[in-house]
C-alpha cells in the first residue's frame, strides 16, 4: 500500500510543475484528486488494521482553527449574525446585489465560490503535508522522496536553458504561455520558477553535505550549479535577491550547528558560494540591466512590486476580523486602488496583507501561530541532533522554507500550486527529518522522538 502511495506522492511532485504549475483548472482537479486518493487510501489502510494512529503535535490545533475559519466564511449566515462579525461586508451586498437577495442567509466572503476553490487548493496542501509526518518514517523513504525533488529541479532547470537558448515563444514550442515575454521552464513566469527552484537549491546542498562518497557530492554541487544558473538565466530580480539571502541564512544556521556539521563541510558551502559567483559573472551583464530598469518602472517605485500595501491597509481596516473571504483578493482589489497607474491585480505580491486582508486578524493569527510552533518544534529538535544526515538536510530544508517566506513579502508564490504544493511537502520532509531514528546515539540520548498520539 505504501509503494503505491509514495509513487502517487512522486507522480505529484513531477506532474505539478510541468503542466504550468497547475495553474489551470483541469493539472489543479488532478492535483487535488491526487491528494484525495493519497489521504482516502491512507485512513482506508489504518482502518483495515485497525490501527488508527496519527502524530501529535502542537501545531495542528491552530491550522485546523484556521481552516475553520476559512469555513465560516462560506457558510450562509442570518443578516443580524452578518452585520455583528462584518458589517461593511452586508453594506458591499446591500451596493451590488438585489433587494431580494438581502432577505435570507448571506455569507461572510464576499465570493463564496472564489473562497470554496481556494479552500480546497489549501486543503490539498494540508493533506499531503499531514500524510507525510505521518506515513514517512524511514531514512529511504525521506532520501527518495528528496532526491526525486533535487534531480526533478534539475531537469526543469535544463529544460528552462535549453528553451532560452532556444529563445522560444512556447513553453512546449507548441503551447503559448499566458505572458510570451516571462515565461521559464513549464512556469509561465519567470519568478514561479525562481520560487520553485530556489526552494530545490538549499535542499540540494543540504544533501551534499551529508555522509556521501565525495564522487556523489560532486554531483549534486553539479546539479546545484545548473539550478542556480538556471535561476540567474530566468532574470527573475526578487529570485536572484532572495537566492542570495537563502544562501547566507544557509551559511549562518550552518555556523550555529559547526560542531555537528565539521569545518570541512562549511568550508564546502565556502566553496559552493564561490562556485556561484563564477556562475553568477555568465549572466551578470544581463542581470545588471534588469535591476537597472527596475528604477524606470513606475509601478514599481511607486507601489512596491504589486498592489500598494498602502491599499491593502485600507482594505483591511474595512474588514479587520474576518476579511474579505479567502481567494478574494482579486475580486475586490480595484474598489481599493489609488492610482490610474496601478492595473487590476489579482494577488497582493505580498501574501502575508494578502492573507490578512481576505481571511482578516483571526484568520491570519491563527495561521501564523502555526508557522511559529511548527518552526519552534523543528528548531528545538534540530539543536538537539547530532546525525550529520538529519543536521545537513534539516539545514537545508529550513533555508529552502525561509527563503519562500521571504519570497512571499514580494511576490505570490504560494499561491502558484506546484509552488504551494512543494513547500508543504518540504515542511513535512522536515519535520520527519527532525524525528528521523538514528543510527547512533545523539548527544542527548535521542533515538526517536516521534510525538505520536493513538485515537
Amino acid at each position: 500500500m505504501y509503494a503505491c502511495l509514495q509513487t502517487l506522492l512522486v507522480f505529484l511532485i513531477i506532474y505539478t510543475p510541468l503542466a504550468y504549475a497547475s495553474v489551470t483548472i483541469f493539472p489543479l482537479t488532478i492535483l487535488e484528486s491526487t491528494v484525495s486518493i493519497i489521504i482516502l487510501f491512507w485512513l482506508l489502510s489504518m482502518l483495515i488494521k485497525k490501527h488508527m494512529v496519527f502524530v501529535k503535535t502542537d501545531f495542528l490545533l491552530p491550522v485546523l482553527t484556521f481552516t475553520f475559519v476559512v469555513v465560516l466564511q462560506i457558510i450562509p449566515l442570518p443578516i443580524y449574525v452578518l452585520k455583528l462579525f462584518s458589517a461593511n461586508t452586508f453594506i458591499l451586498f446591500q451596493k451590488f446585489m438585489p433587494k431580494e437577495s438581502l432577505r435570507g442567509l448571506l455569507p461572510l466572503s464576499i465570493y463564496p465560490e472564489a473562497t470554496m476553490a481556494e479552500l480546497l487548493k489549501f486543503l490539498s496542501y494540508l493533506g499531503i503535508f499531514l500524510f507525510i509526518i505521518n506515513k514517512i518514517e524511514t531514512k529511504k523513504q525521506l532520501s527518495l522522496i528528496i532526491n526525486v525533488i533535487i534531480f526533478f529541479g534539475l531537469a526543469i532547470s535544463l529544460f528552462g536553458i535549453i528553451q532560452k537558448f532556444n529563445h522560444a515563444e512556447k513553453i512546449y514550442w507548441f503551447s503559448p504561455p499566458q505572458s510570451l515575454s516571462s515565461h521559464f521552464g513549464p512556469f509561465v513566469n519567470r519568478n514561479n520558477f525562481s520560487g520553485y527552484i530556489n526552494m530545490v537549491i538549499p535542499l540540494g546542498l543540504g544533501y551534499s553535505l551529508t555522509d556521501i562518497p565525495m564522487a556523489k557530492r560532486f554531483i549534486y554541487w553539479f546539479s546545484i550549479g545548473v539550478m542556480s544558473l538556471a535561476l540567474f538565466m530566468s532574470l527573475s530580480r526578487s529570485g536572484i535577491l532572495v537566492y542570495i539571502f537563502t544562501l547566507m541564512f544557509l551559511l549562518t544556521l550552518a555556523y550555529l550547528r559547526a560542531g555537528a556539521l565539521k569545518e570541512i563541510k562549511i568550508s564546502y558551502i565556502w566553496f559552493f558560494l564561490i562556485f556561484c559567483l563564477v556562475i553568477f559573472s555568465m549572466e551578470a551583464r544581463n542581470i545588471f540591466v534588469r535591476f537597472t530598469n527596475l528604477f524606470k518602472e513606475e509601478n514599481f517605485v511607486v507601489f512596491g512590486h504589486g498592489y500598494s500595501w498602502l491599499d491593502i491597509g485600507r482594505m483591511w481596516r474595512d474588514f479587520p476580523f474576518f476579511g474579505t473571504g479567502l481567494g478574494t483578493f482579486g475580486s475586490i482589489s480595484a474598489m481599493y486602488k489609488t492610482s490610474p497607474a496601478q492595473t487590476s491585480f489579482s494577488y497582493a505580491h505580498n501574501d502575508y496583507l494578502q492573507l490578512l486582508s481576505e481571511t482578516g486578524a483571526v484568520g491570519f493569527v491563527f495561521m501564523a501561530l502555526f508557522f511559529i510552533l511548527y518552526f519552534k518544534t523543528v528548531i528545538r529538535m534540530w539543536l538537539k541532533r547530532r546525525d550529520p544526515y538529519v543536521v545537513s538536510l534539516v539545514l537545508g530544508g529550513l533555508a529552502s522554507l525561509t527563503g519562500m517566506l521571504a519570497y512571499s513579502l514580494l511576490d505570490f508564490n504560494l499561491h502558484i500550486p506546484a509552488n504551494g504544493m512543494l513547500f508543504f511537502i518540504i515542511m513535512g520532509l522536515v519535520y520527519r527529518l527532525t524525528f528521523l531514528e538514528s543510527s547512533h546515539r545523539d548527544y542527548n540520548g535521542i533515538i526517536d522522538a516521534k510525538p505520536r498520539k493513538v485515537f
